[in-house]
């Protein structure tokens, strides 16, 4: 299997990225040895052969013109060597993040050894701005409510915007939202209605994301988990489907779909986090979950500007919201991100 060139989203010295496809594992496991979508990156790095790079000329530091010339020479092929480490390409690239093997959209890898580190705190301190593009609707099975009440907050854009700060994602473990409407979603008692989710509104959902103790190949909110909060918004509605545009703080395994699982909403086509479709209805039409990250924000290294990565939808979802969710097909196009 061949990365497709196309899929390259951005590439130079120090960074990778690339618009995942469904139903490609992203790393080596005991059930997938080599068709993952690391085998066909460094398939991709290879053919390109190996990347011409020196460290650069650099003046003497002060106090060096003191040291007999044999010294300064050692002092300088030092210095070099730390900065082919440091600066010079891996032999491999480093996964700064993954997605799940039937969610598509932007992964980015990192390619010498301090954007490793660079980026890597980045998304260890939560300031790497992720969008997911969704589509959900009510009846998440029995199994996806909470084991510890979940806590959902409606917020205002001046209240994310003050909850956030400017252009951070400080959100994490801050559990303060003056003035937001705030609700539980409690897993006792008889199975409630799912949340109404008004177009145009915007949650935050917080509650921590644990193994399901009754089947580990799935989440749920739990009191063993790890912290985890996840911003919806609500972009379109057509019949039962809503389009919505969720925002991963923290990044826990299947984080979103549990999340939104313990809302009672489940992802169209996925086949855990929703119920079995019946045969010819919309959900039946797509055999991966409606999930994609569409874009991901980091200040890049080592000019330190902030760069979006963009990964346009996939054929087999713009198809599926042609044929079933014309009015988000046509808000994402104008958007730009059908096409």
């Amino acid at each position: 299997m061949e990365l497709d060139p196309s899929l390259i989203l951005y590439q130079d010295h120090h960074m990778l990225a690339v618009n995942k496809p469904a139903g490609v594992v992203i790393h080596p496991t005991y059930k997938h040895a080599d068709d993952t979508l690391w085998n066909m990156i460094l398939a991709y790095l290879e053919r390109q052969g190996p990347e011409e790079w020196q460290p650069p000329e650099l003046p003497d530091e002060p106090g060096w013109e003191r040291a007999p010339e044999a010294v300064r020479l050692m002092l300088r092929e030092r210095r070099a060597a730390r900065l082919r480490r440091q600066e010079g390409p891996l032999p491999k690239p480093v996964l700064l993040h993954r997605l799940d093997k039937d969610t598509s959209g932007v992964v980015l890898l990192a390619r010498t050894e301090n954007a490793r580190r660079y980026l890597g705190r980045q998304f260890n301190e939560h300031r790497v701005l992720k969008r997911y593009l969704a589509v959900a609707f009510a009846g998440a099975p029995a199994w996806t409510r909470p084991l510890q009440p979940l806590r959902v907050c409606r917020l205002s854009v001046a209240e994310l915007e003050d909850g956030l700060g400017p252009g951070t994602l400080d959100l994490a473990g801050t559990g303060k939202w003056p003035g937001s409407q705030e609700l539980v979603i409690s897993g006792e008692g008889p199975e409630p209605e799912p949340l109404p989710l008004p177009v145009g509104s915007l949650w935050l959902l917080d509650g921590p994301i644990q193994r399901d103790p009754q089947d580990r190949r799935r989440c749920v909110v739990g009191p063993e988990g790890l912290p985890a909060q996840t911003l919806v918004q609500v972009l379109a509605q057509q019949g039962p489907f809503l389009l919505l545009e969720a925002r991963p703080i923290t990044g826990r395994i299947h984080q979103i779909r549990a999340h939104l699982a313990s809302l009672g909403y489940a992802l169209v086509g996925d086949q855990t986090y929703a119920p079995p479709p019946l045969p010819g209805t919309p959900q039946a039409a797509l055999l991966r979950q409606f999930l994609h990250a569409s874009s991901l924000t980091v200040r890049r290294y080592p000019d330190e500007a902030p760069a979006t990565l963009v990964a346009p939808l996939s054929e087999e979802l713009r198809l599926w919201l042609e044929a079933h969710f014309p009015a988000a097909q046509a808000l994402l196009a104008n958007q730009g991100w059908a096409a």
